[in-house]
This record gives C-alpha cells, sequence and structure tokens, in this order.
C-alpha cells in the first residue's frame, strides 16, 4: 500500500483554504490539524470553515498544540510569516512545506538558509518554499524551457494582472503598493524585502544554468488613480497608487540576463480611470521570454470565458496546489535540509495511487 501523509495546515486565507481543501481531496495526503488565527474559526471543523464536507479535523488557535501533534508535514501559509515558528516546526519533526520566502535564500538571507537547514537538521525533515510566483513561474518554468537552448542572452518573467477583485489587504496594500501614496511606497521597509525575495529566484535560475549573479539592479514605478476605483480590499484613493511596476534584474558572469517583472494594477486593460497609461504586454497572466540562440515567447493564461473573480480565484488556487503536489517527494526527499526545486523530482498533480513497475 503507497504511504499516506499526515498533514497540519497552518493558517486559512485565500491560499491556505484553496490548499485545505487540496489536501481533503488528494489521495496521498490526510488532513490531521488546522491551526487558525481568528475566534470566530477557533473549535470549528475545518470543512465548515471552507465549505466542504465535514474532515473531522477541529481548528485551533494554540500554537504549542500544533508544535506538540503528530504529522509528517505542516503546510505553512500565514500572512505574515515567522521564520521562529518555521524553524521550531522543523526541530519537532515535521517536514515544512510553504509558498512563503526562502525558495532559494542561500545568497540573499545566508544566515536565514544556515537556520532553516540546522534546524531540519535537528528534526530530521526537509523544508521546501512552493507556489506560483515566485515558486513556479519564476524560476522552475524558465530553467524548463532552457533546456531547449543554448545561448541565453535574457529571461524575462512578467506577471501581470487587475488586482481589483484581489481579497488579501495585506498583499494588495502593502506588497503591491495599491492605495498608498508615492511617498509612502518609497519609505516602505518592505521594498528591500521585496528585493531580496525576488533575487532569490533569480539566484536560483543562474544556479541552475551553473553560474552566479555578478550585480543587480531594481527598478520601480507607478502610475496614480486619476479617481477612486472600488477594490475588494476597499477604495483605491485618487492620487495614490493604483499600478505599480516592479522590476528586479541579475546579471550573471557569462552576461546573462534575468528579470523579474511585475505589473499589478487595479482597473481595466485600457486604464481609463489612472492618471496616465502604461504599454502592457497582455491583460492578466504570465510570459516568459527567452531571448538568445533560440527565441521564445510562452504566455501562460486562463480561459478567456473566466470573469475576473475567477481568474483570481484559480491563479491563488495554483499556488496552493503547487504546495500541496510538493508534500509528498519533500517528505521522502533524502539528506535533511533545504530543499529547492533544484533539489526536488518533478512536481505533478495526483489523482491517484497507481505506479507502473519499470
Amino acid at each position: 500500500m503507497p504511504k499516506t501523509y499526515k498533514v497540519i495546515q497552518w493558517a486559512t486565507g485565500v491560499v491556505g483554504s484553496a490548499a485545505l481543501r487540496s489536501v481533503v481531496r488528494h489521495p496521498k495526503l490526510e488532513l490531521v490539524g488546522l491551526k487558525v488565527y481568528n475566534d470566530d474559526k477557533k473549535g470549528r471543523d475545518a470543512g465548515d470553515i471552507v465549505g466542504i464536507d465535514r474532515t473531522g479535523g477541529i481548528a485551533t488557535q494554540d500554537v504549542d498544540e500544533i508544535m506538540a501533534q503528530e504529522a509528517d508535514c505542516v503546510l505553512y501559509c500565514p500572512m505574515p510569516w515567522s521564520l521562529e515558528e518555521i524553524c521550531r516546526l522543523l526541530e519537532t519533526g515535521k517536514h515544512v512545506v510553504t509558498p512563503c520566502p526562502y525558495w532559494f535564500p542561500f545568497v540573499q538571507n545566508p544566515d536565514t538558509a544556515a537556520a532553516i537547514n540546522e534546524a531540519c537538521r535537528r528534526g530530521g525533515v526537509n523544508f521546501h518554499a512552493s507556489g506560483c510566483n515566485p515558486g513556479g513561474i519564476a524560476e522552475r518554468f524558465p530553467l524548463t524551457f532552457t533546456g531547449w537552448c543554448n545561448r541565453i542572452d535574457r529571461i524575462t518573467m512578467t506577471e501581470c494582472g487587475d488586482c481589483s477583485t484581489y481579497s488579501s489587504e495585506g498583499v494588495m496594500r502593502e506588497l503591491m503598493n495599491l492605495g498608498k501614496t508615492p511617498e509612502q511606497a518609497e519609505r516602505s521597509p518592505i521594498k528591500a524585502m521585496l528585493a531580496k525575495s525576488w533575487n532569490e529566484p533569480i539566484d536560483m535560475i543562474a544556479e541552475g544554468l551553473g553560474s552566479e549573479v555578478v550585480s543587480y539592479e531594481a527598478k520601480h514605478d507607478y502610475i496614480l488613480a486619476a479617481e477612486p476605483i472600488e477594490t475588494a480590499v476597499g477604495i483605491i484613493e485618487e492620487g495614490t497608487i493604483a499600478l505599480n511596476h516592479y522590476r528586479h534584474i541579475g546579471r550573471t558572469r557569462e552576461g546573462t540576463e534575468i528579470v523579474q517583472e511585475q505589473i499589478w494594477y487595479v482597473d481595466d486593460i485600457q486604464q481609463n480611470r489612472l492618471q496616465s497609461k502604461m504599454d502592457l504586454p497582455r491583460e492578466s497572466g504570465w510570459r516568459i521570454k527567452l531571448e538568445g540562440d533560440v527565441n521564445l515567447d510562452i504566455d501562460i493564461d486562463f480561459p478567456p470565458e473566466l470573469n475576473q473573480d475567477q481568474r483570481v480565484a484559480q491563479g491563488l488556487s495554483t499556488t496552493a496546489f503547487h504546495v500541496v503536489n510538493s508534500v509528498p517527494l519533500v517528505c521522502e526527499a533524502p539528506d535533511p535540509g533545504l530543499k529547492t526545486f533544484l533539489d526536488l523530482p518533478m512536481i505533478t498533480g495526483c489523482m491517484g495511487t497507481h505506479s507502473t513497475k519499470r
């Protein structure tokens, strides 16, 4: 019989809720615990919280209770996250998989990488950060397509989309700067943290190419709202940021340029409610562009018949599902430590437990 892995879900925000539903459906996983933050979720069945059949898993707010609970893996999905919590979980002998940072922290955050590796060693377990972007589109997918190339001059990953219906206020207003004044955005302490976070996938791509980054550059610009704009997290006021544009660039020793670009906005593609317009590469979704002796444009998008709410929901689900699908591979990976995509086999969806003898 194939092994079933016992999983604790930590946090039930937008991504955490999608992850919880995915754990319940996954044929190799069993939900055994749930950590929540809101008082109204405490003591409730996990299924009731996310609108599925009852699971028997009862939500708790007690961190020590989660630490003491027997499980193979914790899906750690809070915002903000805590390195101390991550290390405590690892030291209790539980693998940790997360959509939070530390995808490839060895260059940007060597002390963090060392702390995670030491906690993994103490617990005899692994840590893996996965997701969508970063966590897939930013590094795993571009690296996959470099296998079709020989000389690579530039790799660009662009995320672009209307975020009006995105319901995470912390992400919208803090990470994306939407609704902030230009002065607030420039003073934000998150700016430096974001640069390190986006440089992590740049470093991972360089490592996957057998190279290293020798210089980094960050560019940040934005467009202000010309009128109040209603969103899922409230009004974006006139004169505040309604389109936020980040570019983080790394250049390798061999001269390859690796670009991570994000264009987040709260209007339709016509941008009629903004003070000026940007030439957007697409309405929403992702584009991976490789330039060299082979030139490739790879567009990743959802079907056009989906409305904006459905597109946002599916986009967030990709983060959760990628995290959940990695659990068996992370639990089975040898040599306890921090595992990146460069250390794991290909992560796929899982519909059953059949395995052909070969």
